[in-house]
């Protein structure tokens, strides 16, 4: 088993949510995002328990790295459990994921911590502290194995990880963006060959959706109208805290009547952080939003529930999908061809009988890759 590869989708596998996969390079035992999802209300995390009745773990101190692709909860909501639970392994992530990570595991919900206690609270912080931060295009070694970093698009410090291991590259692309995006560069795929690719195709069974062009935009255009042609404060419900990072720099962006642009706290914190590192979000505005709304008609942007601002406001709730289409993801597959992909966080067809992403390019005579679509807790031994 030595020079084997084997990969377990422990959850996120055809389905969107808890998005954790198991990557065995002969005996490194790896840990690619750990995300939790939703159910009816109810948070759940990966299935831990289907890798320790593998053959390859008896305790999850065995896992020895964790990489997380980008700061999604569905990527990285079970961090803290995984870590806690793994308290050998190292975890590396780029210095934007570190931060936004920071806000959705600890900032937000800081208020919880009062119920559970200074020792909660406490043991969070201390395992964000033993994050190892990232760079592209800078590689680590771990003997048999090398990785290397690459852009994937999609939100701030998102990135593609590419295991070198003896002759064999797999590539893990987390959630990617073959597209500019207000914040982000578009992925850079690497230049050489790829044996394994395990992609992130949330569209990959849905051929007629096409991402709009221009949707997040036409959405800040459409906010800034409203205030200023109603003269009424719009409240901006965000359904992620990364989108409403991309969605303050267009509203700067598009603010030609020089509105009152509010956040909350929080979100301006994240923003600070990520304008040091050379991100431009808040281009010299961001005003922090008090204890009682202004009464001049404003954008408040906030990515919380907050019940006593209902009625002040008119609200909006602003959600968009910053993820590769079926059009794109064949693109990628075509551009890389691997010579197998394995489809991970795939989300299933609204319309029966419609073709796959594997159907239309088996159908390509320059195509030569083998699909898998991953099933949870399966275990493939990848070529």
């Amino acid at each position: 088993m030595t020079e084997h590869v084997y990969f377990m989708a422990l959850g996120g596998a055809q389905e969107i949510g808890a998005s954790c996969y198991y990557l065995r390079l002969g005996q490194h035992n790896i840990i690619l995002d750990a995300g939790t999802g939703q159910k009816e209300g109810a948070v759940y995390r990966p299935d831990f328990y289907s890798l320790l009745t593998s053959p390859f773990l008896q305790s999850l101190n065995q896992i020895q790295q964790i990489y997380i692709s980008h700061a999604h909860a569905d990527h990285v909501g079970a961090l803290p459990f995984l870590m806690h639970s793994a308290p050998h392994s190292d975890v590396y992530m780029t210095a934007p994921t570190a931060i936004l990570s920071e806000y959705q595991l600890y900032d937000r919900n800081r208020y919880l911590f009062s119920q559970k206690g200074e020792a909660q609270r406490l043991l969070t912080q201390s395992l964000l502290e033993r994050i190892t931060t990232v760079s592209f295009l800078h590689p680590f070694s771990f003997g048999s194995y090398q990785v290397d970093f690459y852009p994937a698009g999609h939100i701030p410090g998102a990135m593609m990880t590419l295991f070198t291991f003896g002759k064999r590259r797999i590539l893990y692309t987390g959630d990617i963006s073959l597209e500019e995006t207000p914040l982000a560069q578009a992925c850079l795929i690497p230049k050489d060959e790829i044996d394994t690719l395990i992609l992130c195709g949330l569209h990959a069974r849905h051929p007629h959706y096409q991402r709009p062009a221009g949707m997040i935009e036409q959405k800040a255009q459409k906010v800034l109208d409203m205030v200023h042609r109603y003269h009424r404060s719009v409240l901006c419900q965000m359904s992620q805290l990364s989108k409403g990072i991309e969605f303050i720099k267009l509203l700067n962006q598009y603010n030609h009547n020089h509105i009152p642009i509010y956040v909350d706290s929080g979100i301006l914190q994240v923003a600070e952080k990520m304008e040091r590192l050379g991100i431009p979000i808040l281009s010299g505005s961001g005003l922090v939003m008090g204890a009682q709304p202004p009464g001049t008609p404003h954008v408040f942007l906030t990515d919380r529930q907050i019940p006593e601002l209902e009625g002040f406001y008119r609200q909006v709730r602003i959600d968009f999908t910053l993820h590769a289409d079926y059009r794109d993801l064949s693109e990628l597959i075509r551009r890389i061809n691997p010579r197998q992909t394995v489809i991970v966080h795939c989300a299933p067809s609204d319309i029966p009988g419609l073709p796959t992403i594997e159907q239309e390019l088996m159908l390509d005579g320059d195509c030569r890759t083998q699909f898998i679509f991953a099933e949870s807790k399966e275990i493939y031994q990848l070529i």
